[in-house]
């Protein structure tokens, strides 16, 4: 048996299960993701029970799903108590600000607390609730986009 063919055999019991777990607009992305995941370890023919398998593949993913999406509602939370200031700073060059506001919301957020607010990378991790290193890590990926703004 090929894996084309355990994947048309199990699809629609897989997706079931799926829609179960994450409803039914994420259910086929949650199956393609598992069923990629899978066949790049091992070809679906060689498992000795594939519905099995990949049943209990589904639920972790879909676990690890929930703690990512639970994370980040979060860290949103954590964001949206975070005073922002009355004030306007005038920024010299506009596009700073426009490149500033593409960040993802980390990045803009480690700029924000540590250059603005004036905080440490300790303290901005904390308040954000990740590793100083992560901290350390938004603020590079921040620096190199803005660097090359300013490059141009």
């Amino acid at each position: 048996m090929k894996d084309r063919d355990v994947y048309e055999e199990l699809r629609a019991p897989l997706m079931r299960f799926a829609s179960s777990l994450v409803g039914p607009n994420d259910a086929a992305d949650l199956v393609s993701e598992v069923i990629v995941a899978a066949i790049q370890r091992r070809p679906l023919s060689s498992l000795e029970n594939p519905k099995a398998y990949l049943m209990q593949a589904l639920l972790n993913r879909a676990r690890s799903r929930g703690r990512r999406l639970d994370r980040e509602q979060k860290a949103v939370a954590r964001l949206r108590a975070i005073p922002f200031p009355q004030e306007h700073t005038e920024v010299s060059d506009p596009g700073v600000t426009d490149t500033v506001a593409t960040l993802p919301p980390q990045q803009r957020a480690a700029v924000f607390l540590v250059y603005w607010e004036d905080l440490s990378p300790s303290e901005a991790a904390k308040l954000l609730g990740v590793r100083p290193a992560t901290l350390r890590r938004y603020l590079h990926l921040a620096r190199s986009k803005l660097r090359k703004h300013l490059d141009e």
